[in-house]
């Protein structure tokens, strides 16, 4: 579990009582985690991090990466597929009045746990969250209210679809097989991915 500056591993040997058994301190800004492949990545305002957990109760920092000032600041939800890391990152508002600040879509090689490595860095207005179904990864463009597409057969040279759905400020979203949910602000809707280049609309639940 992540506290802003910190992440926090819990016993569950007694599920009626989970007892905190370590705590990991990091900068400041926490805000997502993934389990993949044994290892844990979170994504922070200011960096990826990576943590090993060959002892689960105490996991260790492997690396963090670093980010330039113009993406400082920014959300930062993260998949992992293979040997790559995706990641969004946010600039709500401009830190300190920056203007140069930009939202982003990057991409890491995560082959070696402790360097990780940005191969690839695709702008857009305000992505959020973001899945991956096949070669094909879906991103939350909160600010142009789309889901974009992006063809990741090659990671290092990702292929924007013409394909888009549009949704009025999606948040976030989950695949499961071949249907996706997104978040939106007022609904999670749902779709039918079986058909990438005709994606349907299977309904909603309002919020």
């Amino acid at each position: 579990a992540l506290n802003p500056n910190g992440v926090l591993t819990y016993s569950l040997a007694d599920a009626d009582k989970p007892e905190l058994v370590n705590t990991l301190p990091t900068d400041y800004g926490l805000e997502t985690i993934i389990i993949y492949d044994n290892t844990i990545y979170l994504g922070s305002r200011s960096a990826l991090y990576i943590l090993g957990i060959d002892n689960p109760a105490a996991p260790v920092i492997l690396s963090q990466t670093d980010r330039e000032a113009v993406f400082f600041g920014g959300c930062d939800p993260v998949v992992v597929k293979g040997q790559y890391a995706y990641s969004t990152v946010k600039i709500i508002q401009n830190i300190c009045g920056r203007v140069a600040a930009q939202s982003a879509l990057m991409v890491y090689d995560v082959s070696n746990k402790n360097a990780p490595v940005n191969i690839g860095t695709y702008f857009l207005n305000l992505p959020n969250g973001l899945g991956y179904a096949g070669n094909y990864l879906f991103v939350c463009d909160e600010g142009d209210d789309l889901l974009r597409i992006y063809d990741i057969s090659d990671p290092a040279n990702l292929k924007l679809l013409d394909t888009t759905v549009p949704i009025q400020d999606p948040v976030d979203l989950i695949i499961r097989g071949d249907q996706m949910i997104v978040s939106a602000k007022t609904a999670f809707q749902f779709f039918d991915l079986s058909d990438i280049t005709n994606i349907r609309p299977l309904g909603n639940i309002l919020k």
